[in-house]
């Protein structure tokens, strides 16, 4: 199992509301998994089963985050086809059968799967099925689709079901999303869980599979050293906060693709690595003069655009060879 996925599952557990556990009831069961995740009915595939679910929820902005393990074998269908909202299901444990429209898809640890709004549904699911379940809103989704497809009007976005490997950037993004939920201070901070939601939706734009990706993938024209200047400016006077790669493409007239192959070109890295080790540079540079006892490596990281902070911490010792930590604590001359 992903060690990504796994870590969400656990952060989900541990920060979410229990809203089920060990519950027995069908109709209470199913009352907690429509209101959290969409309406649908339930069925025991064997006449003798009982349930024994369980239930975490958590929002973060617009982002609703559920862990749910059915301790039953049960078969899920939709009450009505179209639905409000595009469900991410991350496995954690067991196997479970996603029937969606005429797609049929075999999901268990290290793959995922992508249920739409449009069409019907039936989930056949194992009583080990353990899954983490990411909750998008259907018309934020379509209007970031049609945003990076350059088209003017919103449109359906139909994914594949089965959406291949579960992708460690999209789980480092859910990720952060619990953890600035988790954080006191979130409810001062509105536009962080809204910048980390676009990103969620658009890694899984770009990464999953659907009926707009070629249009999202743009052409491929050849910019000048200004446009990836101008993206370097843009990226250096916005460092702490959370946009994506798209907004900077957005920012300098050029398409996405273009940006990623003029920055290989140019500097032989991509937009994102650049933008990373700016962030780094200028963490290190804080932390080099800062005082122990006015401010905390998580301070720094956050005012310097990181919100992962054990990536953080990680991308820091490969690049400094030592933790934030350490820097903080070394003696000033």
């Amino acid at each position: 199992m992903s060690m990504s996925v796994a870590l969400v599952a656990d952060l989900v557990r541990r920060d979410g509301t229990s809203l089920l556990d060990s519950t027995d009831e069908v109709d209470a069961v199913v009352e907690a998994c429509s209101t959290t995740l969409r309406p649908h009915r339930l069925q025991m595939k064997h006449r003798d089963g009982r349930l024994s679910a369980r239930l975490h929820s958590l929002t973060s902005g617009a982002v609703a985050l559920s862990r749910l393990n059915y301790g039953a074998d049960v078969t899920i269908s939709e009450i009505r086809p179209q639905q409000d909202e595009f469900i991410l299901a991350l496995p954690v444990a067991g196997h479970a059968r996603f029937r969606y429209g005429s797609s049929t898809a075999v999901v268990s640890p290290g793959s995922m799967a992508v249920v739409g709004p449009y069409d019907g549904f039936t989930l056949e699911i194992t009583r080990e099925f353990d899954q983490v379940l990411v909750r998008l809103d259907r018309t934020r989704v379509e209007s970031a689709a049609a945003f990076l497809a350059g088209s003017g009007e919103l449109g359906p976005v139909h994914f594949d079901l089965a959406a291949g490997k579960v992708s460690p950037a999209l789980t480092g993004l859910v990720q952060a999303a619990l953890q600035v939920s988790a954080d006191p201070a979130v409810e001062r901070r509105p536009r962080l869980t809204f910048q980390l939601e676009r990103l969620i939706i658009e890694a899984t734009l770009l990464g999953c599979r659907n009926n707009l990706s070629a249009a999202m993938a743009g052409p491929s024209e050849r910019i000048s050293s200004d446009r990836v200047a101008r993206a370097q400016d843009f990226m250096v006077a916005n460092l702490a906060d959370q946009f994506s790669l798209t907004a900077v493409a957005r920012h300098c007239s050029v398409s996405l693709r273009s940006l990623q192959l003029g920055f290989r070109r140019e500097l032989d890295m991509s937009p994102g690595e650049w933008l990373r080790n700016q962030r780094l540079d200028l963490a290190h540079a804080q932390l080099v003069i800062a005082v122990e006892s006015e401010t905390t490596v998580t301070a720094v990281a956050t005012a310097c655009g990181f919100v992962h902070l054990g990536d953080f911490a990680a991308r820091f010792k490969d690049r400094f060879g030592s933790s934030p930590s350490a820097v903080l604590r070394a003696p000033r001359s």
